[in-house]
This record gives structure tokens, sequence and C-alpha cells, in this order.
């Protein structure tokens, strides 16, 4: 590249809007069907771990629904519901596909990154209701 063209080319960038996007400060649209973080609805999920066996990242551990909610799935006689790392889910959905009740709840919420490790625990316990 010769000098001239290069000048060119660095006036043009120079003067132009950037290419990215300042997230987290400006937030990006993302398409409908984007798969984002997904859940399980307790009030529907039965206990049968098959999420957890067909994970390929081993995200999902079945884990005791913690004392104090009510609404739980009345054939969940282990009372247990799969919890999912988000930092090692690939976001395949397959446990959403494999689930025989459809107890996955998806979205296209992204933007899960902090400080802490973020799980699906809030948001399944979130589908129940909590005794006072």
């Amino acid at each position: 590249m010769t000098r001239p063209k290069l000048i060119e080319l660095v006036l043009k960038n120079l003067f132009s809007k950037p290419a990215t996007v300042q997230f987290p400060y400006q937030k990006t649209d993302v398409e409908p069907d984007y798969r984002g973080i997904q859940y399980a609805d307790l009030t529907k999920c039965t206990g049968c771990s098959l999420c957890a066996i067909e994970c390929p990242a081993e995200a999902i551990k079945m884990i005791q629904i913690p004392p104090g909610y009510e609404g739980v799935n009345p054939l969940n006689k282990r009372m247990i519901y799969p919890l999912i790392d988000y930092g090692k889910c690939v976001y395949c959905y397959r446990c959403v596909k494999i689930c025989p009740v459809n107890a996955f709840i998806t979205t296209n919420k992204y933007d899960i990154a902090g400080a802490s490790r973020p799980t699906s625990e809030e948001l399944s316990l979130s589908t129940l209701k909590k005794v006072s």
C-alpha cells in the first residue's frame, strides 16, 4: 500500500462512526429466536433428570428444592430440580428438547455476565410460591 492511499484510509476511518457497540452502555437488539438463558418451571418439572443426563457440557446438576416453597409438581417425588450453570452451558437447548413435560422456559436474555457465577437457581425457584 502506498503512502497516499494509507493516509487517505486513516483519515477516512478517523472521521467515521465506530463499528462496535459500546456494550453494556448501549444495549444491543437480539433476534427473537436468539438462544438465551433457559430455566425450569418447577410447577411442571417432574425431576426425571433427563436434562442433566442429556447435557453435553455437564452444565446441569439436579439439586434439592429448598424447604419453604409450595406448588411443586406432585409427580416430583424426590423434590429435585435442574440447576443450570450458565458459565458451562453451550446453549444447545438439548435440555429443552428432551424434557418430556416441556418444563423449560426459554428466553433471549444474554447479559448475564458478572462477578458471581450465574445459575438458574433464582429463576427456577421464582416459578414457585414462597411460604411465609
